[in-house]
């Protein structure tokens, strides 16, 4: 999320305070809203993203052979190498089912073999309803400074602005990177 804002907020940086911050309100309201309606028109019981990991993880979960040990525990052959899946305790000897809480592509044959819903195994963060809550809230403007309800004895404090040696040249944009991140490098083709 912050990645993202630093990317949209580069026209807002260059306004004063205030309008930056109208700024910022304005596409957070955008973002919540576009998400709001999204998670409302969808008709899957988990969010698009999960639907979407658990539809490319079905590929791989059609490939592998499902042996039944009894109704929640299952060995899965997937090209020689064998996994445990635990339905019940939601576990798979690949760990991935634990560490994710989404089913993986073995969890996913062993529920494809009892004809269950995949959701079902999935944690709620995933859900619907988790996704719409997420998005509930408002994101409120600041309003017109003429309508702002200040305080007395905040509105008589005098506030200076910091002490700060002021650098001579134009100011950067641009942030330097780090050595410790890597450049995009650009290849260009010499004819």
């Amino acid at each position: 999320m912050v990645e993202s804002m630093n990317s949209v907020s580069l026209k807002g940086r260059e306004r004063p305070i205030l309008r930056m911050l109208d700024f910022i309100q304005e596409k957070l309201g955008v973002w919540f809203y576009e998400r709001r309606k999204k998670a409302n028109e969808t008709f899957h019981r988990v969010s698009i993203w999960a639907e979407e990991e658990m539809t490319k993880k079905m590929d791989l979960a059609c490939k592998m052979f499902v042996f039944n040990l009894d109704s929640i525990l299952f060995r899965i052959n997937s090209e020689g190498i064998e996994f445990i899946v635990d339905l019940k305790k939601r576990t798979c000897d690949c760990l991935e089912f634990q560490l994710d809480e989404l089913s993986c592509p073995d969890a996913i044959a062993a529920i494809n073999k009892r004809y269950l819903q995949k959701s079902d195994y999935c944690s709620n963060w995933y859900s619907k309803e988790i996704w719409l809550k997420i998005y509930e809230g408002h994101v409120n403007t600041v309003g017109d400074q003429k309508s702002w309800n200040i305080p007395q004895n905040v509105q008589s404090e005098i506030t200076k602005p910091p002490d700060v040696e002021i650098l001579q040249g134009r100011r950067q944009k641009k942030r330097h990177i780090p050595v410790t991140e890597s450049v995009p490098f650009k290849s260009t083709k010499c004819s």
